[in-house]
């Protein structure tokens, strides 16, 4: 009787750790996997971040001229909104 309890009790605790050995098998590899998606997503970002610094810069670079040059903000002006002086004829040409 003994024998066959300490059979029992052998195959239970080998049950018991391959039970575990695949509960920490699914989580590692759950686990590296969300660690890879939240690396890519991070690199993304990054790269987004540093796309949208440098339309910041441009569009700074662009305020700053159209508060600071007279030339400039008349130039842009006549070219994106049509505008013309008193008496002039302004012809627009479409590509």
């Amino acid at each position: 009787m003994s024998d066959k309890r300490d059979k029992a009790i052998k195959y239970f605790w080998l049950t018991l750790t391959a039970i575990i050995a695949v509960f920490t098998l699914i989580v590692s590899v759950r686990t590296v996997r969300d660690m890879v998606e939240t690396n890519r997503r991070r690199k993304a970002t990054e790269e987004r971040i540093v796309r949208l610094e440098a339309q910041i810069a441009r569009d700074s670079s662009f305020i700053h001229s159209l508060k600071t040059s007279p030339d400039f903000l008349e130039a842009f002006a006549r070219e994106h909104f049509h505008m013309q002086r008193p008496g002039e004829t302004v012809y627009i040409l479409e590509e």
